[in-house]
């Protein structure tokens, strides 16, 4: 009995056509016009981070000083700090991401242990609100990176360590979306 030869079809695709046509631009050209969209968001990016620490400071300090979050506020700290994150990183805000991670691995680690604890919150949106664009304090990067150090004891102190080094992408996602509310 003789096999019969397999016939392998190849579907014309949009992206394979543009990709075969001659012409687009050079690695160098996409790159310095990704960099000059990216720097033309840069007062908008600037606004919703300050917008974020807004909406943390109106959970955490508006609060008494021997005063606890719930797991509703702990849940809003991780979303506000998730977009300081995002944009710090992006428009090259070293210091403020680093805080900001701080502070989202430290409402994490309180959230999963069932402690809502104010005080290390607070302490870490404060510093975030100094290391911010367009604070009316400028730190020197001796000073911010003292204040980092200091952020560091706190959550060393809690071990619960950074959840993006501990869980991997599959779990960080459960872990996130399992705060969400439901849409029930």
């Amino acid at each position: 009995m003789a096999k019969a030869k397999k016939k392998v079809f190849f579907p014309q695709i949009r992206l394979a056509e543009l990709a075969a046509r001659p012409g687009g631009m050079t690695r160098d050209d996409a790159v310095g016009a990704a960099s000059a969209s990216l720097e033309a968001m840069r007062a908008e990016s600037e606004n919703a981070i300050r917008a974020a620490l807004a909406g943390l400071e109106a959970i955490v300090l508006t609060r008494g000083a021997g005063a606890t979050l719930d797991a509703d506020g702990m849940t809003a700290v991780l979303k506000h700090g998730d977009q300081v994150v995002t944009l710090a990183g992006m428009f090259g805000f070293p210091a403020l991401d680093t805080a900001a991670r701080s502070l989202c691995d430290l409402a994490d680690g309180l959230l999963r242990a069932g402690h809502y604890d104010r005080a290390p919150i607070a302490v870490h949106v404060q510093t975030m609100h100094l290391l911010a664009p367009g604070s009316i304090i400028a730190l020197s990067p001796e000073h911010a990176a003292q204040m980092l150090a200091e952020l560091a004891r706190v959550t060393d102190h809690f071990k619960f360590g950074s959840l993006a080094e501990s869980a991997g992408q599959d779990e960080f996602v459960v872990a996130a979306t399992s705060r969400l509310p439901s849409s029930a």
